[in-house]
């Protein structure tokens, strides 16, 4: 949970970002600099606000990504405001200023800077910047914890909204209300918030705030760990930002959705996701979104065991966050370097980048602390220069009232060390407080994750009854023929007996005699059958019951022939008009194994159903009467490993479907026809149960064939 609220605040600050470049009217960094560049050549252009505003613009652009830029540009633009006499633009200038101090993460400057915003706004009757301000004070208290103030901060600037009927601040302030409400826990009004702000952002027809409010509302949804419908609204998001041509709305939608495949675990899509994010926000000079994209592949490629590009993708972070002077990001870029030098058993590296973790989070966290016992340090500094001043200059009769002045002094000292102290004690016990509310997380985290191992055993048993299904189509159309034979041959034992009955009433012995030994034929046949059909239910019973883990001398031969036989007669009984060729290649060479034949029998199962489905689905498609479709299976004896293969003369699969085809839930077949489990449970029977390895090869239009080895 610990990393979506970043992606909130970030939503909440871009949504706000771009609340006031619409009321500003700005443009992007190179149509202002371009205007800039115009009216520099005018030579009173110091004293045109035309000009004042398009440097604040530029600022503007400059507070998210590069901070001290903008306090560079801003101080000198707020004197030339202040020269000029245009009082709007130095309310502009001190907002600005608050929002670089809040980038920055620091936040008591970023208060103060926003406050004097404010004053100077009353003064001067600048009416539409109130609710602006207002709400960039609430995002303050929202980023320290203090929730109370946030909202009264915020209800205040959505009453201010209302009076001066600015239907943007009130959708970006309901927004910011939400977000209170998703750090607080409280996700049902976090949905309400969001819902309600996705409805006035439809009434505007403003589009990006649509595109937010389906990217927030799926934030909540992953919180609430509804997966499927967080995808659903970010769906929604992605599609309209693609049809806006929308570039940066894209690299937000797009960064949440690797997120959400993260905690999925779904780390391809994920990584995916976070791919276009990061070149997104390259091409278009998203400094702070492209650093958040680098730091998300880095985690991606961690969990994925490839450290060597998660070390590339982590370091770029790391020295992106640097020169940009982000607080937040240098923390969590130091925080997954450390991880992966230390998995990469570098440990001198981990060390000096998980100090410079600690650093930065306490930074984050401590600001205040640190600011305090700067200002005690400096105080004892000037103290002792100045007695060592006295004690050189003073002569002796001035010996007593220095003597007064010192102790005035320690008084004064003792006074500031124990205000200090005070402030300290508050600060820890709001660092105490803040101690509490992670392992409150953590405990949550916990639970999250019991939920998921349960869903998983229930997607697992889900995926078994499915293949029982299979099963259970082929078992009936097989125990058919016997039933038939049963069924026959008792009709014709009942017309014999009834001859030979006749023959008896009229003295033929010897006829009746031969009938009766006809009798005996088809109750053997009749004996034969029913053996036949008793074999096959208990070999359903046996597959429907869950597996007792005891390991059997088997016949891997006999197991293979008789599930693909299963499977092919599974398809059968859904499609009466489907034939195919079967190859059969077992090599008597190959010995019996010590396996679970439930188990390994699922395995030959998915693996033919697979290859059944790919030669109906190209024979649908070709509609070719030459077209013969082929399963062939084979097993082989090679040295001490046992190969099972089956193929087929299928459509095949493209490169980027093949190196997906063993992650859970990815399936190619249509909504409701494959639980995308299938092979992923075969993968780790074979891998994991056995020790084994389970290839892929394929051609794109002309089949594929999977191998699965186990050692003899």
């Amino acid at each position: 949970m610990q990393q979506l609220p970043k992606i909130t605040l970030l939503t909440a600050f871009l949504w706000f970002c771009f609340l006031a470049q619409t009321t500003a009217q700005t443009g992007n960094l190179t149509v202002l600099k371009e205007r800039k560049n115009k009216l520099e050549r005018l030579k009173i252009h110091r004293s045109d606000t035309a000009y004042l505003n398009v440097i604040n613009q530029i600022a503007f652009l400059y507070a998210d990504s590069y901070p001290d830029s903008a306090l560079t540009m801003l101080k000198e633009n707020i004197s030339t405001c202040k020269h000029a006499g245009y009082e709007r633009g130095e309310v502009d200038g001190y907002k600005i200023t608050g929002n670089a101090y809040m980038t920055k993460g620091y936040y008591e400057n970023a208060l103060s800077w926003y406050n004097k915003s404010y004053e100077l706004a009353e003064k001067i009757d600048y009416k539409e910047a109130f609710p602006g301000i207002r709400n960039n004070i609430g995002l303050v208290y929202m980023s320290q914890g203090n929730y109370t103030a946030a909202l009264n901060s915020f209800y205040t600037a959505l009453q201010l909204a209302e009076a001066n009927r600015d239907r943007f601040v009130m959708s970006s302030t309901l927004n910011n209300i939400a977000i209170v409400h998703f750090y607080q826990g409280r996700m049902k009004e976090a949905d309400s918030s969001y819902k309600k702000t996705l409805i006035l952002a439809k009434e505007l027809s403003d589009t990006i705030g649509i595109i937010l409010a389906y990217n927030n509302i799926a934030e909540v949804n992953v919180e609430q760990n509804l997966l499927p419908l967080a995808l659903k609204n970010l769906d929604k998001a992605y599609s309209l930002a693609i049809r806006n041509k929308n570039p940066e709305m894209l690299t937000v939608v797009s960064h949440s959705l690797g997120n959400t495949f993260f905690r999925m675990d779904s780390l391809g899509k994920a990584a995916a996701y976070f791919e276009v994010a990061s070149k997104l926000a390259k091409l278009h000079n998203y400094s702070t979104s492209a650093c958040k994209a680098l730091i998300g592949l880095a985690r991606v490629y961690e969990r994925q065991g490839k450290l060597k590009d998660a070390l590339k993708y982590g370091l770029e972070a790391s020295l992106q966050a640097n020169s940009m002077g982000h607080t937040q990001l240098q923390r969590d870029a130091s925080e997954i370097v450390s991880l992966i030098y230390e998995k990469m058993g570098d440990g001198i590296s981990s060390l000096g980048y998980f100090k410079a973790f600690k650093m930065y989070s306490d930074s984050l966290r401590n600001l205040e602390s640190e600011r305090l016992a700067s200002t005690y340090d400096a105080k004892i500094e000037f103290t002792k220069k100045e007695e060592d001043l006295n004690r050189k200059n003073l002569t002796q009769k001035w010996f007593t009232f220095s003597a007064f002045a010192a102790l005035f002094l320690l008084g004064a000292i003792l006074l500031i060390v124990n205000r200090n102290r005070r402030r300290l004690d508050f600060t820890n016990r709001q660092l105490q407080q803040k101690n509490g509310e992670i392992e409150l997380q953590r405990q949550k985290a916990e639970v999250t994750l019991d939920e998921l191992k349960a869903t998983q055993a229930q997607l697992i048993q889900s995926e078994k009854m499915a293949s029982l299904g299979e099963l259970t189509a082929g078992i009936a159309h097989e125990i058919q023929n016997p039933l038939n034979f049963v069924n026959n041959f008792s009709e014709t034992s009942i017309e014999l007996l009834d001859e030979m009955k006749a023959e008896l009433d009229n003295g033929n012995d010897q006829e009746a005699r031969d009938i009766a030994g006809e009798v005996i034929e088809n109750l053997e046949r009749i004996n034969q059958h029913g053996k036949r059909a008793d074999s096959i239910v208990k070999g359903m019973l046996q597959h429907s019951r869950s597996s007792s883990a005891q390991k059997e001398l088997t016949d891997i031969n006999a197991l293979t022939e008789e599930y693909v036989r299963l499977s092919y007669h599974g398809l059968r009984a859904k499609d009466k008009t489907f034939n195919a060729k079967i190859n059969q290649d077992f090599d008597p060479a190959v010995p019996k194994l010590m396996v679970i034949p439930e188990d390994m029998g699922r395995v030959i199962l998915n693996l033919t159903n697979n290859a059944f489905y790919a030669v109906q689905q190209k024979q649908k498609q070709l509609a070719d009467p030459d077209y013969q479709p082929t399963v062939t299976v084979s097993t082989q004896k090679v040295e001490n490993h046992i190969l099972i293969r089956v193929s087929d003369n299928g459509n095949g699969m493209a490169n980027s479907i093949r190196s997906k085809v063993f992650q859970p839930f990815f399936t190619t077949k249509p909504t409701g026809q494959g639980t995308g489990l299938g092979l992923s449970l075969s993968y780790d029977i074979v891998t994991k149960g056995y020790g084994g390895t389970m290839d892929v090869e394929s051609v794109e239009g002309e089949g594929a064939a999977f191998t699965v080895s186990l050692k003899a």
